[in-house]
């Protein structure tokens, strides 16, 4: 890889010697789009010599830029949707019902039964925020049409955003919804 971005430079300088105007050319849109263009390669020419300079300096400080990119990267794309989210719920709430309400945890039927009600009522919402995502509740159906809902004044704050939060999804997991129906049936 160092040999390809220590021949990259050499290409773009070439490309950049090989394209000539005419007179008829100058001092037009053409010539400056052009003039554009080279000043961008000659540019990411200089960052690609910054690059390997670095990487060759410093190639531990490389190793940890490259992993934490990447994690970052594999995060994002696990990173669970409000279908998944659906998804396990309902597969969770067909679990509860096979078994008998003298067994099942009283914590796990109250949590699900207060998703069922924010569902039914339209006040969950879902933000995904890069590497994970947010299921969050609100006072009012987003169908709502009342004063309360349309008032700036009346908009609950982002510091009481910690106490609506539902649940927080990574690496493809719910987890507030795994953590309190991991053990339905213990009761």
């Amino acid at each position: 890889m160092i040999k390809s971005l220590s021949r990259a430079p050499n290409i773009v300088s070439n490309l950049k010697t090989k394209v000539k105007f005419t007179d008829r050319f100058q001092g037009t849109i053409i010539k400056k789009w052009a003039d554009y263009w080279k000043n961008l390669f000659a540019d990411y020419r200089q960052m690609l010599q910054d690059l390997r300079t670095d990487i060759q300096e410093d190639p531990i400080k490389a190793m940890k830029w490259t992993a934490g990119l990447g994690t970052l990267y594999l995060l994002s794309m696990n990173n669970p949707n409000e279908l998944d989210f659906k998804d396990c719920l309902k597969r969770v709430n067909n679990e509860t019902v096979m078994i008998s309400p003298d067994c099942l945890n009283p914590k796990t039927v109250q949590h699900l039964s207060y998703l069922d009600t924010c569902y039914n009522q339209g006040t969950i919402h879902y933000i995904r925020l890069g590497v994970f995502s947010l299921m969050y509740t609100s006072e009012l159906n987003e169908s709502c049409d009342l004063y309360k809902a349309k008032c700036s004044y009346l908009q609950p704050s982002f510091v009481s955003l910690p106490s609506r939060i539902i649940d927080v999804g990574i690496m493809g997991q719910w987890w507030n919804l795994y953590i309190k129906t991991y053990n339905y049936d213990v009761n």
